[in-house]
């Protein structure tokens, strides 16, 4: 049993804002529920944003989250995509505050050299990862569902790790 209980894993992407959580109290982590957020078709940007922020909560409260985590904004060519991705990404983070979950952001990068063993790995690469290291009868092969399961992952690893490290010092 390592501390802290269930995380959220949220992949803030444009066309979908991908979630998972996961038990880390087990070995391994359990995926307890992954999915898209749906958002209204033709909705404000406001109507999004809030159905965001009702799923979320909705998400942390179900599940008793204690955790929240997401990925890191990057710089993006398309200055349209990173401010809705960065709109999406500040509820989230509006939603853990308002809870008090602890909070953690991994680059890409990060996630998957700790998934995947290599911060250049393809998405599939990550996706067969996934499967094995939480044993999953399938690979989760929907893009956002699976980044958001590969980003709770690199938390409940970079977690448990910081534990272990705090216990022999």
């Amino acid at each position: 049993m390592t501390p802290g209980g269930v995380i959220l894993g949220i992949d803030p992407g444009t066309t979908g804002m991908g979630y998972a959580l996961l038990d880390r109290r087990t070995e391994p982590p359990t995926v307890l529920e992954h999915g898209i957020i749906p958002t209204p078709h033709g909705g404000t940007a406001g109507d999004r944003l809030a159905s965001i922020a009702d799923a979320i909560d909705g998400l942390i409260v179900a599940h008793g989250a204690s955790a929240l985590a997401l990925e890191r904004l990057y710089f993006n060519r398309n200055a349209r995509t990173a401010m809705a991705v960065a709109e999406a990404r500040g509820i989230a983070l509006l939603c853990a505050a308002k809870r008090g979950l602890e909070v953690a952001e991994y680059t890409p990068q990060e996630v998957k050299l700790s998934v995947a063993g290599s911060g250049s790995a393809d998405k599939k690469h990550v996706q067969r990862m996934l499967a094995i290291v939480l044993s999953l009868p399938r690979p989760i092969t929907q893009d956002n569902v699976a980044d958001a399961v590969a980003i709770a992952l690199t938390h409940v690893q970079r977690s448990r790790f910081a534990a272990a490290i705090a216990k022999a010092t």
